[in-house]
């Protein structure tokens, strides 16, 4: 972002006057955004601290777009609260260091594996399978790779990228849902990934994601 800290208070400020719920940061370039690299950082070290200290100074969430490993130890050293793909990849194919995944386990930070695009049955985009072939993401490797993180005891949400694409169209959690379960995590944790548990990851775990009488009923609007 140009116009540093300046223009990085504003951006918060600006998103915290129209009432968002959750601030998200790109911290890496991502696979579908002409003229970035998945494996570059888009801000240093100091700039995310202050975007994340700012959102949270706010009572707002933190979520960051990352793919890079790089990126992602980036963002769990600035104290965000989830991460958006968390491929960690590097020049060799992805890597997870157990130090991160221990830093993931301890922090509680919620990791979301949008795990379609390496699913047999569903189209990826030129783009999309160059990602795949540049870093090695096979199903079975993202699979591994999930594994570890569950293994270590990190939080895991259910996610699709539903809507990016038309091969990724609303709708289709149950497909994450399978490939965590094949991937290693029980069915029930499987489930709660994509229903209470990702619930409270979006700040709605008092009304929804669980059969419960009451939920679903909207509470009076927030002020700030």
């Amino acid at each position: 972002m140009q116009g540093g800290e300046r223009a990085l208070r504003a951006a918060i400020r600006e998103r915290i006057e129209r009432r968002v719920d959750v601030i998200k940061i790109m911290v890496s370039g991502g696979v579908l955004t002409a003229s970035t690299d998945v494996m570059s950082c888009q801000f240093c070290d100091d700039d995310l601290r202050l975007l994340v200290d700012q959102a949270h100074r706010a009572g707002l969430p933190v979520t960051a777009h990352a793919h890079g490993l790089q990126a992602v130890e980036q963002a769990v050293a600035a104290g965000v609260d989830g991460i958006e793909h968390g491929s960690c990849v590097t020049p060799t194919g992805a890597h997870v260091p157990a130090s991160l995944l221990d830093r993931l386990a301890e922090r509680g930070i919620a990791v979301c594996p949008t795990i379609l695009a390496t699913m047999a049955g569903i189209s990826r985009s030129p783009t999309e399978s160059a990602f795949i072939q540049r870093f090695g993401l096979t199903g079975e490797a993202v699979q591994a790779h999930i594994a570890q993180m569950h293994r270590a005891g990190a939080r895991i949400v259910a996610g699709t990228d539903g809507g990016i694409a038309t091969a990724k169209p609303h709708g289709i959690v149950h497909a994450a849902i399978s490939g965590l379960v094949a991937s290693g995590v029980c069915a029930a944790q499987a489930l709660a990934a994509a229903t209470s548990t990702a619930a409270q990851v979006c700040g709605l775990g008092g009304r929804k994601g669980r059969l419960r009488a009451g939920y679903g009923r909207r509470p009076a609007p927030r002020r700030r």
